[in-house]
């Protein structure tokens, strides 16, 4: 194991298969919109139970519901340059604009290749010590707060994650903006993810009370990351990092620079997609631990024998086995992105399914990182799913946390070294004792967020 999803088959799903295709009635499909409304990731899992792999819809617009690993193959890898990003992403460009995570074609594809050095996974050895500082930091917090105090450890995770990228990617120090930036960023997403799936309903320019408080959210955003690009201009020094190679970038044909506009939808994109997932797998990660005192008590058994009472190293990491494997399942269960919309430029048929030119295509992740034919126990949390003896049989494209293929996650590594470390660091110093031990639900809105404040009082071990 490394600080990486877990080696899958090497097969390419062969051979054919033909898939029936349901047809929603029209009473069936309104239902189920009205359950897409409400929560999009638990309607996908209560849709796919009752229908079946693949689903057609109509509402709100035609599409193609996928769950199952060989279509998400097809997709996302056999057929890829057929499927590009839904339309619905222009939702987000008022936020993120054509920064690296809803550009396409050539424009991304250089954008991509600007930036990926930095995240490779000899690369992000290098921010150890900034991770480790910053949970240190957090300590200090919980310290200051004292044993009785109870925190919102969501939060908590929203604003270490964001440290982490304040300080790795763009030497700026987040402390004083983190809980600005958070609150910004989830106001802009809500709105966003109700304009996705209200496509032609509910437009950006509407003066809604929503669309009018993500507007204002936005403004405070931009204004925000503006002086962490002034500041990381003034204070470059020679020092190569994500924002300094932004900055210096040139148009391989035309010689030209990054103007203002788009230096600052890359930066955004960056930093959402820089803390987000960690942020919210962290959450998840101890939700989840409440739950199953026996996990715990493993994990910290592993913790106290690789790492003792001393800070870790990176030697440290692949030996932190059972840490990787409480996270791979934490986000088999809680996928950071739950679902993401494609979109067919031509017609295609694959296993008996017609595709039409035009058509979205919505891969389900949530419900297919719960499939009963690949996964025994769906809905069970069960971290040895992920050890050395049994991670070989999971099947590909079954489990796609970061996805895969040629939109896989850039940050995958980055987020595994930080989530590691950090589990790692939490649970082997402190004991985080909930304030009610009520079920939590979930709240996609485009990632997959706790429907409600994760309480706990932090207690040293």
């Amino acid at each position: 194991m490394t600080e990486s999803s877990p080696q899958q088959k090497p097969t390419v799903l062969d051979g054919t298969r033909h898939f029936d295709v349901r047809t929603m009635s029209f009473l069936e499909d309104a239902v189920a919109f009205l359950g897409v409304l409400r929560n999009y990731a638990e309607a996908a899992c209560r849709n796919h139970r009752r229908y079946g792999d693949v689903i057609r819809t109509r509402l709100p617009l035609p599409s193609l519901l996928i769950n199952h690993p060989r279509h998400v193959h097809h997709v996302l890898r056999a057929n890829v340059l057929n499927y590009p990003k839904s339309r619905r992403y222009d939702y987000l460009r008022p936020l993120l604009g054509n920064g690296l995570f809803l550009s396409d074609g050539d424009f991304w594809a250089r954008q991509r290749r600007l930036v990926a050095p930095e995240f490779r996974q000899k690369s992000v050895q290098r921010f150890l010590p900034v991770i480790v500082g910053n949970v240190q930091a957090l300590f200090a917090e919980w310290e200051r707060s004292g044993p009785h105090a109870v925190r919102d450890l969501s939060d908590d995770m929203m604003r270490f994650t964001l440290w982490v990228v304040g300080d790795a990617m763009f030497r700026s120090d987040f402390r004083a903006e983190a809980e600005e930036i958070g609150h910004t960023l989830e106001v802009c997403l809500q709105q966003a993810t109700l304009q996705m799936m209200l496509p032609g309903i509910l437009r950006p320019w509407m003066p809604t009370p929503g669309n009018l408080r993500a507007r204002e959210a936005e403004q405070r955003l931009n204004a925000v990351v503006r002086k962490v690009i002034a500041h990381g201009r003034a204070s470059g020094g020679g020092q190569i990092d994500v924002l300094s190679r932004l900055t210096v970038a040139k148009d391989e044909q035309t010689g030209a620079q990054m103007d203002d506009q788009q230096l600052l939808d890359e930066v955004k994109s960056l930093i959402l997609a820089g803390h987000e997932t960690t942020s919210l797998v962290l959450s998840w990660t101890f939700y989840l631990l409440s739950q199953h005192p026996e996990v715990e008590a493993r994990l910290v058994d592993e913790v106290r024998s690789v790492l003792g009472d001393r800070l870790p190293t990176s030697e440290d990491v692949p030996r932190l086995v059972y840490t990787q494997q409480v996270l791979f399942e934490t986000m088999r269960l809680y996928p950071p992105v739950p679902g993401v919309p494609r979109m067919a430029l031509k017609d295609d048929v694959f296993d008996g399914i017609t595709v039409h030119a035009g058509e979205e295509i919505a891969l389900n992740i949530y419900a297919t990182h719960r499939h009963p034919e690949f996964w025994e126990r769906p809905d069970s949390f069960d971290p040895d799913r992920f050890s050395e003896a049994r991670a070989e049989a999971i099947q590909p494209y079954s489990f796609l946390p970061f996805l895969l293929g040629r939109r896989a996650c850039l940050g995958e590594h980055l987020a595994m070294l930080e989530g590691v470390l950090a589990l790692a660091m939490m649970v082997g110093r402190y004991r985080f004792d909930r304030e009610d031990r009520a079920p939590i639900a979930t709240r996609p809105i485009s990632t997959l967020r706790l429907a409600r404040p994760l309480r706990a009082r932090v207690r040293r071990r």
